[in-house]
């Protein structure tokens, strides 16, 4: 596996909650990550979402490529505090995943919340 030349700015962790559908008493059912390192940011910004719609997004989340996968549209991701506390920044609206080929730029994903 390749190094990760961004690692050292991934100092938060997190963990991505995805819906698995609503059992029999109406209850919807989740399933979550491991916690992976990564790297949030809050603040509103303008964003297309993947239907082109222009919404506000609260928050950003940095992480290695290799995470990609658990960013579904609508899944929750969950920022783990130092106490080992869950904190949900927002829902999955938009994936960019930036992979440079042969130039060997650092490859990473980034991930738009509402």
């Amino acid at each position: 596996m390749a190094v990760d030349e961004l690692e050292d700015f991934y100092v938060h962790t997190a963990i991505v909650r995805t819906s698995k559908g609503v059992n029999s008493q109406g209850v919807t059912m989740y399933t979550e990550s491991e916690p992976f390192p990564c790297f949030f940011v809050d603040g509103s910004k303008l964003i297309r979402d993947s239907q082109g719609q222009r919404i506000i997004g609260s928050s950003t989340i940095t992480c290695n490529n290799q995470y990609a996968p658990l960013f579904k549209p609508g899944s929750q991701v969950l920022r783990v505090e130092a106490d080992r506390t869950c904190t949900v920044k927002g829902s999955v609206v938009l994936v960019n995943v930036a992979d440079s080929g042969d130039l060997e730029l650092p490859d990473h994903t980034t991930v738009s919340l509402v």
